[in-house]
């Protein structure tokens, strides 16, 4: 194993003394990285920029829930929330933070209540098996913050507050200096909310619901020459929320977690190839009170080194190498973990090839090695046919794995040291058609999954994890958008439906929380400096219990946002209803979400 991992790090440190001819792709590579286009030829990249992320102040999930067509499990407003892609679990999903993963080492889960996306550049959604180029993790999808640099002659600065229902206040403020070899910007901003909403057809409300979070980013960047960029990043999160009551019981408890992650990235932009290395540190903590008013606590706390190296070479514009070698020294504590600590090395590498102009190609395997459990070995194939100028065929197949938690491993009592690595199998096909201002795409997806790890009793109130669940995974993803511009009058429609299958091949039924039926409907309307949009958004029924013999209810939810431009764009004020119909929903079982509620906005811009 260690002479095959040598060997490609050896034939990537080689390849980089090779001859040197301008190619056209370089920027792509070393901007985009594993979510480069080029090295996803079989795959869609969805992108949200920064006019969308700007707007107001949003979660993750508020961003993705209303954008991606992604269904969202919520433990109530402002309360923890996962992530279901193509029926998969949420540790199943892999969330990246600038190409470092940032999935939680103790539970293997992102809670999408506590990113904050304003600060960002960009939001990149890959959906499908990405193992081989992401690792543990990617098995139904990927997601990536990206911060971008750019070296200009340019100063800004940017204010975002809002005012909404049950007390809600949000503020960010954010300022960009850059020049042309120095770049730094910082932003910093909060929520806070009372958060107590009435729960239709009763006398309670959103009791002990209260929230309050804050978040720093920041970038800042040298360019030392025309090929070589060293940048330096940081994201910090301090959350500070109550745990709402159900339907059925109240609540006194408490959550606080605090996130710092710190990256430092050397990039270099040759004539022929590029390389990136990046040096990341990253730390969560967790405190959770049984009751707020007492002392009775448990706490968690992880953090890890990663080291990355990637490297991407051009022999030609036809054929490519991109290859990687990554290492992770993971270190875990607290009232249920007993100072644990582990070593991960992986590395990957990937074969690009365009023989002719309509069709192009990737080929990469992935291997690793850990201190503490076996790294499967993984493969992929994708590429894409343009069939003609509106028509492209695009296919991929993959096999992908998530490795066990910390908690899964060492939980005390129940953790299960012999657990072993969840795997995968993935294919999907889709066509994209193209002409003029309107764009369609369709895909079918397949995923055979084995070994998932599974908490069961064993006796008492203690629990084991076991691999012991099979799954299969399939269905449909529709998508398309037009756009048209009628003298002062700007149209765009974006309709988003997706059928998921799901289901326990032991038992022969559906997984929990994963609808079939999903769908999305975003129109945007703008008209000089007036702006409108309106979501509609479908959610079908789900089963909440194993045995499928209970459900939550299929709901509508739809938002308007209004919006009106002065001062040549530099103030917007902007007027938001939430759920305008006022549905009775919810997306976890006795914890009701919001009825109609409002926020007012006002950005600036300096």
């Amino acid at each position: 194993m260690k002479k095959y991992i040598t060997s490609l790090f050896l034939l990537s440190f080689a390849l980089s003394f090779s001859q040197s001819d301008p190619i056209n792709k370089l920027d792509e590579i070393v901007l985009k990285g594993s979510f480069s286009p080029i090295l996803n030829s079989g795959y869609s990249v969805q992108i949200i920029s920064d006019s969308i992320l700007n707007n107001n102040y949003q979660s993750l999930g508020n961003l993705l829930q209303n954008q991606v067509n992604a269904y969202l499990k919520q433990n109530g407003n402002g309360m923890v929330s996962s992530i279901s892609l193509r029926g998969t679990n949420s540790s199943q999903t892999g969330v990246y933070w600038n190409g470092i993963a940032i999935n939680s080492s103790l539970n293997g889960q992102t809670d999408f209540n506590s990113i904050a996306v304003n600060s960002f550049d960009e939001v990149e959604i890959r959906k499908g098996g990405g193992s081989v180029l992401l690792g543990s993790g990617a098995i139904g999808g990927a997601i990536n913050l990206s911060d971008k640099i750019v070296f200009q002659n340019k100063k800004e600065a940017h204010i975002n507050s809002g005012l909404g229902s049950y007390q809600t206040f949000t503020i960010q403020a954010s300022g960009l200096i850059s020049t042309d070899n120095l770049f730094a910007k910082v932003s910093f901003g909060g929520s806070r909310s009372e958060n107590d909403y009435p729960y239709d057809n009763s006398d309670l409300f959103n009791e002990n619901g209260e929230y309050k979070n804050y978040n720093i980013n920041g970038v800042f960047a040298f360019k030392i020459n025309d090929k070589n960029r060293l940048g330096f990043y940081t994201s910090i999160f301090d959350n500070d929320r109550n745990t709402s009551r159900t339907i059925t019981a109240p609540s006194n408890a408490k959550l606080l977690n605090f996130d710092s992650r710190y990256l430092l990235d050397w990039r270099y932009l040759g004539n022929r190839y590029t390389s990136s290395l990046k040096l990341a540190y990253l730390n969560e903590s967790f405190t959770y009170f049984f009751d707020k008013d007492l002392l009775n606590t448990s706490k968690s706390r992880s953090s890890s080194w990663v080291a990355k190296y990637d490297f991407t070479y051009f022999l030609n514009n036809e054929i490519l190498f991109n290859s990687g070698i990554e290492f992770e020294n993971a270190k875990a504590d607290g009232d249920n973990i007993s100072n644990v600590e582990q070593n991960d090395l992986t590395a990957y590498i990937l074969f690009h090839h365009q023989p002719i102009s309509s069709f192009r190609y990737n080929l990469s395997i992935r291997k690793g090695i850990s201190s503490i459990y076996d790294i499967p070995f993984v493969y992929s194939f994708d590429g894409q046919y343009d069939i003609s100028k509106k028509f492209t065929l695009k296919a991929a197949f993959s096999s992908n794995y998530r490795l066990p938690t910390f908690n899964d491993l060492y939980w005390e009592p129940g953790g299960n040291s012999d657990l072993n690595s969840e795997k995968s199998n993935s294919a999907e096909i889709g066509f994209d058609f193209v002409h003029q201002f309107l764009n369609l795409n369709i895909t079918s997806f397949y995923i055979k999954s084995k070994d998932l790890i599974q908490w069961q009793p064993v006796s008492g109130n203690i629990w084991q994890p076991v691999n012991i669940q099979d799954v299969s995974n399939y269905g449909v993803e529709f998508s398309s958008w037009a756009q048209k511009k009628f003298e002062h009058h700007l149209f765009l429609l974006k309709v988003q439906y997706d059928y998921t299958m799901s289901k326990d091949d032991n038992l022969n039924k559906q997984i929990i929380y994963v609808p079939n039926h999903k769908g999305n409907f975003i129109l945007n309307y703008q008209y000089k400096k007036w702006s409108l949009s309106y979501n509609l958004q479908y959610t079908g029924e789900v089963f909440t219990t194993t045995s499928n013999t209970q459900t939550l209810n299929a709901y509508w939810l739809s938002n308007i946002d209004i919006s009106k431009s002065f001062f040549k764009n530099r103030l917007q004020l902007a007027f938001k209803i939430n759920n305008l119909l006022d549905e009775n929903y919810q997306s976890v079982a006795y914890r009701p979400m919001p009825n109609r509620n409002y926020m007012l906005n006002i950005n600036l811009k300096i």
